[in-house]
């Protein structure tokens, strides 16, 4: 059974006993570019991903966790004790998430598959991501036992520039336990190369159909010597080497400084399935991999050969604070007019929020083209968007939709004056739901002191010796967590 979620629902904490399982298995990853990869400040890349992969796990697996680190910074965590990774920023933190580009979380457990919108053991993990839209195929891994995911629309800020390849480490670990505190198994060490080699291509409408590719690498010295399979979708758009596996050519690549880093396939034919329907009107992947590459780079020959106006891939919507930030991409456009953006709260009315013109020219390209379109959103409540694509004659399609979290105003905790000089210490507890915990700490982690129902905005705390000090406060209500450090000097 397939199981598909293309929208953002909010994660159900079921209280379990933990449960020791064997070793858990994260294999045969495989990424895919949404887009061109985009510099930004500070000499860094932005990329967006789509990566698939498989996952072996028993039947009492719920929680996944995948944390994402660049290649050269990876932690290497020992997962001692049962106890996931967290940063340094809360009490005996451990620190393996301070160097993360990203984490991600999705509850597993029967027919229900839903994407975390929190990471539990710290609320400060940085790059924490919950706008994408994951995908199953359970038992469809090629690994034995294992069930295939693909998760499209994550992003990733790798270090170097765009022109430098670079390689990421992920772990994947899962939890049984109530809250995900608890790590039952993990996976470490993945390594995936993100950026390199580059794919791109495009498919020829007539009959019989045609395509052609090309592969570059970003790199400068040596040689990378690679394997390339052409795959018919079955239909879905999903890569599955399980279910894709119309295989139409293969063959070898050798990119050197001879052919300066580049291959390209020319056009190919693909009979007797190019002429024959449904697969004629399918598109098709191109899978590279090789010896010096730990995961497979694809990328899809979009089918527009339905004379779709637009092509829309990489649809994202995500908060950043009291905005509502929508992307996408489009690999073809054809006579497109434009994009209105749509609204509506959950069961009401779809109202227009905005208009985006086409970047064709006359709405019309064959290369990539990004779009980005923000707006305000303070509803407390979840809210979808959809795209409704319109082209020169009137003619109108709609995209998948997408659900944005209700905003809730960000808690503050301030600490004055610190340092602290006669054993005091201030704080201010600004936007917070009460009633709270309060706890305090010391410089080794202990508690020693705590309040609990404690309902002002305001806490004055006296007679503390010297020292390192952390305030931890815990919303009683939605169990979010927030906490400062201070000293009281001598």
């Amino acid at each position: 059974m397939k199981k598909i979620l293309r929208t953002l629902l909010c994660g159900i904490w079921l209280a379990v006993p933990l449960q020791l399982m064997a070793q858990c298995q994260f294999a045969n990853p495989a990424i895919r570019l949404i887009g061109p990869p985009v510099p930004a400040s500070g000499g860094q890349c932005a990329v967006t991903l789509e990566i698939s992969f498989d996952i072996l796990h028993n039947e009492g697996g719920k929680y996944f966790w995948i944390h994402f680190w660049p290649g050269v910074s990876y932690p290497d965590y020992s997962y001692a004790s049962s106890k996931p990774p967290v940063t340094s920023l809360i009490p005996d933190g451990n620190g393996a998430l301070d160097a993360s580009i990203a984490t991600l979380g999705f509850y597993h457990k029967g027919s229900t598959l839903t994407i975390q919108t929190s990471y539990p053991p710290d609320n400060n993990a940085p790059n924490f991501q919950s706008g994408y839209s994951i995908s199953e195929i359970e038992g469809g891994g090629t690994l034995p036992g294992s069930d295939r995911y693909t998760i499209t629309g994550i992003s990733f800020l790798l270090p170097s520039g765009c022109a430098t390849a670079q390689a990421v480490k992920a772990d994947l670990w899962e939890s049984q336990a109530a809250h995900a505190q608890q790590v039952a198994c993990f996976s470490k060490g993945t390594e995936l190369y993100v950026n390199d080699p580059l794919l791109n291509g495009l498919l020829y409408c007539p009959v019989p159909r045609e395509y052609a590719f090309t592969v570059r690498s970003i790199r400068t010295a040596g040689s990378l010597d690679l394997l390339y399979r052409v795959l018919i979708d079955n239909g879905d758009g999903i890569y599955n080497k399980g279910t894709d596996n119309l295989e139409v050519n293969t063959g070898t690549i050798i990119l050197n400084s001879d052919n300066g880093y580049y291959f390209a396939s020319g056009r190919l034919g693909y009979l007797p399935w190019s002429q024959q329907k449904p697969y004629a009107d399918r598109s098709l992947w191109v899978v590279v991999s090789g010896p010096a590459l730990p995961n497979e780079i694809y990328t899809l020959l979009y089918n527009s050969c339905m004379a779709l106006p637009a092509t829309l891939t990489g649809f994202r919507v995500q908060r950043n604070g009291t905005m509502a930030e929508l992307n996408w991409y489009t690999e073809t456009e054809y006579g497109n007019k434009g994009f209105f953006i749509e609204k509506r709260i959950p069961g009401g009315e779809w109202e227009t929020s905005g208009f985006m013109a086409s970047k064709g020219i006359n709405g019309n390209s064959e290369n990539s083209l990004f779009y980005r379109y923000a707006e305000m959103n303070i509803s407390s409540h979840p809210t979808e968007y959809r795209l409704r694509q319109e082209d020169r004659d009137g003619q109108i399609r709609y995209s998948e939709t997408r659900i944005l979290s209700g905003w809730t105003p960000t808690g503050k905790l301030l600490l004055y004056p610190n340092p602290s000089a006669d054993g005091q210490i201030t704080a201010v507890l600004s936007n917070f739901n009460a009633p709270f915990i309060i706890e305090l700490l010391d410089g080794q982690g202990r508690k020693i002191r705590q309040w609990v129902d404690y309902r002002n905005s305001q806490l004055i705390i006296t007679g503390l010796q010297p020292g390192i000090y952390c305030l931890v406060l815990t919303e009683s209500v939605n169990r979010t967590r927030t906490s400062g450090r201070f000293v009281i000097s001598r």
